[in-house]
């Protein structure tokens, strides 16, 4: 019998999924002024202190370097989780919380899936415009450019991959959700974080907390390099939002995958293609 863990990452106390294969971690359990009472990420090999700079990706080490006993290995969020059951062609579905919280989540079936695909992404984000561009609009370009620079002198082959990603691309799997099989997320966990913490010594944090996330921000679009290099055939779940706001539905998010997508392309001849 295969064994899979899908860690849920929390930084706030909330509802969780927390029967078997999901495991709630607090992520920055080092830094914070609570116990939530779910595993913490400061335990054997870790990097929970630097939380606020690589969100999420502290329960991913913590995942990588202490979880052993594993054969396959997924990230979700609190208030997101992959849709394994349903068939939505959105990238993101509202789910309210009593909905969703009051059935049950049976445990995808890893054995059956990863026969027909090496990973699970989120099901992609479609923009008007190059990752390139969205990433300058959003964050620093500086950063961006170090991190190409690093896997210039460190990783070469995965160079052509960045510059078809950020210059040639317009569609991006958002959160740093996955589940992959465990020697699958062990290459991808070596590769990820030898970048990133080369990236973060060469640059300075900044003190604003938003951009001072820039390890989540890169890694986010790191995941899709790697895939698009090593050739991964992707199974995309739509990711469900656990919200009790109404979101746009179904007709809004195809309206607006379309335009982007036609945006992108009536653009191109004028996008930056290249560093």
């Amino acid at each position: 019998m295969s064994k899979t863990v899908i860690l849920v990452c929390a930084h706030k106390r909330d509802a969780c999924l927390d029967k078997a294969p999901y495991l709630p971690v607090q992520v920055g359990h080092a830094i914070a002024a609570a116990d939530l009472g779910f595993t913490g990420d400061d335990t054997g090999d870790n990097i929970s202190d630097r939380n606020r700079r690589y969100c999420e990706l502290t329960a991913h080490y913590w995942a990588w370097k202490n979880l052993r006993d594993t054969d396959y290995i997924g990230l979700n969020h609190y208030r997101r989780y992959f849709d394994f059951e349903g068939s939505s062609v959105c990238n993101l579905k509202t789910v309210p919380t009593a909905r969703f919280f009051g059935r049950e989540h049976p445990a995808p079936d890893c054995q059956r899936l990863f026969r027909r695909c090496d990973a699970v992404l989120a099901r992609p984000k479609v923009y008007p415009y190059n990752l390139y561009t969205d990433y300058c609009r959003c964050h620093l370009r500086e950063h961006l450019m170090t991190t190409r620079q690093v896997i210039a002198e460190r990783h070469p082959d995965y160079l052509e991959a960045f510059d078809r990603m950020f210059f040639r691309n317009n569609r991006l799997s958002h959160f740093n959700m996955l589940l992959m099989p465990r020697d699958r997320f062990d290459h991808y966990s070596a590769w990820l974080f030898d970048i990133l913490f080369e990236v973060e010594r060469r640059i300075e944090i900044p003190a604003d907390p938003v951009q001072g996330r820039v390890m989540g921000y890169l890694s986010e679009r790191l995941l899709g390099v790697y895939a698009r290099k090593n050739k991964l055939r992707i199974c995309y779940k739509t990711v469900l939002m656990i919200d009790d706001r109404k979101r746009k539905g179904l007709a809004k998010y195809l309206f607006h995958a379309a335009f982007n997508t036609a945006a992108f392309w009536l653009t191109y001849p004028f996008r930056r293609h290249r560093p």
